[in-house]
């Protein structure tokens, strides 16, 4: 992880307390079918049938209860508290279909007014039999077959054969929640009482829910086995972004691990190939084919040395950088690139527990940042080799008792969600179909072509110093717009928190000396990058604080500009960027950064919502 050739890689997401709610990317949870609740008394029908309504209403909401405690039966691996869940529910639901078959229902769903609340809550009730009766016993067996014991391989992995099943079962269920659609595809919501519609509408969401998501787990899961290795053997490279020396997708790229995976088997490659692959990173061997406009963009060693890929806010060309690299140096390919920051590790051992490492100590989701970005430097002083290998062999560590699978799914699930949606997490495939899996997952931190689908802007930072003193860097952002110009203004504000010159000769300031500086002061490439089609119109400060490094063009076709920002010890710097935005449409505005060790807040003002459909 330096800027001076040694071994060693690590970002963050949106939030602001003015802005609309952000979109959120979804996770691709087991499908479980819930039930609703039904109105409790009917007036005018007779107070037999409200005996029977107040019935299905209860037997409904005890049947919602039951599937309700399937999660923890699950979490414990409990198969038989799973299928006694199943087989009361079964019970509940059925008593209550019966129930709405009586003649009594017929009579009642054809009075006026009422008569359509009650043939809604009728066929409701027959649906949610259906889905109880053909549906959740599949449901239930693929839960007991996932259960986090049988998804463990010995020596670490997933065991793909519960997907497999998965994989047979999926049309049979996606039949049964069609069979259940048609039950209530024809309630006219509008006519329903409040209450009624309440009740019925909470159904009718699920099954609306679950028809796509099962479309998306069917066409995704052959994908995902296949990337796990069913078909044959993968190798990925894991990228660490070590944000302690940022750059713009997060942070120095020094450290990387290859894995392989074969039938879900997973396991890190440590041989000639790799040692290979690593010295011919910080000798400057890649081979670019990036454009010369591209090129100019960024400093005379982004393409010369690893660490220094990441300087882009393209990922897809990062990661393609690192693939091309490693086809130069051992003729084979890479079947993707993965990266991620210490906070997503951090994040990571929530779920899994602390790690032992070999000096004694652990690390965990409370040390981790600190440990690996603070820490180590001043444990080793001037040593960056020692310093980056510990470094290596923490990562090393903590991906093994990963990979071991010694965790409880949903806990670990919650945590990737988590990282991905502070863009800590990166991923790009080579093939096309696995790429557009990244794409859906929003991971694969691409430059947006256009304006259709989102609105794209960013401020990112790219360490000048060869430092590592971003450990102590906070940032955020705020943007504001007027319509009647079509301008947008993006401002990053930068704080420093270096404590002093009294820390690790390697933490500070190589380059600064040359320059006149304080060793303790960040020297950041700040890099706007404006929506495709739009113009920068003005820039403050209009030439930063070294006028000779600024560098202006485009990537992507993106507008680009560089200002280089001096940031003193306990001093804060806003930056901004004035934009004219393109005529026509445009998506929703997504702002983007580098992200460090702390969150990153975004403000997008209310000035923004008359130019974009939505704000996220």
């Amino acid at each position: 992880m330096s800027s001076k050739p040694t071994p060693g890689r690590f970002r963050e997401g949106r939030a602001g307390n003015h802005a609309p709610a952000p979109q959120r990317r979804r996770r691709w949870p087991w499908v479980l079918v819930g039930v609703f609740v039904v109105l409790g008394a009917l007036a005018g029908v007779g107070g037999i049938f409200a005996s029977q309504a107040l019935g299905v209403r209860d037997d409904l909401m005890a049947a919602k209860s039951q599937l309700g405690s399937l999660t923890e039966a699950y979490k414990k691996g409990d198969a038989a508290q799973m299928q006694s869940i199943g087989a009361e529910a079964l019970r509940l639901t059925t008593k209550a279909d019966a129930t709405v078959e009586g003649p009594l229902w017929d009579v009642a769903s054809a009075l006026p007014v009422v008569g359509v609340n009650i043939a809604a809550v009728r066929s409701a009730t027959e649906a949610t039999h259906i889905i109880v009766r053909d549906a959740l016993p599949s449901g239930i067996e693929l839960l007991g077959i996932m259960s986090p014991d049988k998804l463990k391989v010995e020596g670490g992995g997933i065991n793909l054969a519960p997907f497999q099943q998965a994989q047979q079962t999926l049309p049979q269920i996606k039949t049964v929640l069609a069979s259940a659609q048609a039950k209530v595809s024809g309630i006219d919501r509008a006519a329903l009482l409040p209450v009624v519609d309440d009740a019925v509408g909470q159904l009718i969401s699920v099954v609306d829910q679950a028809g796509p998501m099962l479309d998306t787990v069917e066409k995704v899961l052959p994908i995902a086995l296949r990337m796990a290795g069913s078909e044959g053997p993968r190798n990925y490279l894991v990228v660490f972004q070590n944000n302690a020396e940022i750059r713009a997708t997060g942070g120095n790229a020094a450290t990387s691990t290859l894995i392989h995976a074969e039938n879900g088997k997973i396991e890190k490659v440590e041989d000639d190939s790799v040692e290979d692959f690593y010295n011919a990173g910080v000798t400057g061997r890649l081979r670019s084919d990036l454009p010369d406009e591209t090129l100019a963009l960024y400093e005379w060693d982004f393409t010369k040395n690893a660490q220094n890929f990441t300087r882009t806010p393209d990922f897809p060309t990062t990661a393609q950088m690192f693939s091309q690299l490693w086809t130069q140096t051992n003729d084979s390919q890479l079947d993707g690139v993965i990266s991620m920051d210490p906070v997503a590790l951090s994040y990571m051992l929530k779920a899994s527990g602390p790690v032992p490492l070999k000096d004694g100590s652990e690390i965990n989701a409370d040390n981790a940042v600190k440990l690996l970005l603070n820490d180590t430097y001043e444990k080793f002083g001037t040593n960056g080799l020692a310093a980056d290998a510990y470094f290596a062999d923490v990562a090393s560590r903590v991906f093994d008792k990963i990979a071991s699978g010694s965790w409880e799914p949903t806990a670990m699930i919650d945590q990737l969600t988590r990282s991905v949606d502070e863009d800590r997490i990166y991923a790009w495939f080579p093939r096309e179909d696995e790429n557009a899996l990244a794409v859906d997952l929003k991971i694969d931190g691409a430059l947006t072509a256009d304006n259709t689908k989102a609105t794209q802007v960013g401020i990112y930072l790219n360490n000048a110093s060869y430092s590592k003193l971003e450990y102590f860097l906070s940032t955020s952002l705020t943007v504001t717009c007027d319509a009647a110009t079509r301008t947008m203004t993006t401002s990053l504000t930068m704080a420093s928190t270096v404590p002093g010159s009294n820390m690790s000769g390697y933490r500070l300031g190589y380059r600064n000396p040359s320059m006149d500086l304080p060793r303790t002061t960040m020297i950041l490439d700040t890099l706007y990058v404006a929506p495709p089609g739009s113009t920068i119109t003005a820039i403050s400060p209009a030439d930063g604080d070294v006028k000779r490094w600024n560098r202006d063009g485009a990537e992507k076709g993106h507008p680009l500009a560089s200002r280089t920002m001096l940031l003193k010890k306990g001093e804060t710097k806003t930056v901004s960027f004035t934009t004219q935005l393109p005529e026509g449409d445009l998506g929703p505005l997504e702002v983007r950064y580098s992200p460090t060790v702390t969150q990153t807040p975004v403000t997008i003002d209310a000035s923004c919502t008359a130019m974009f459909p939505a704000a996220k």
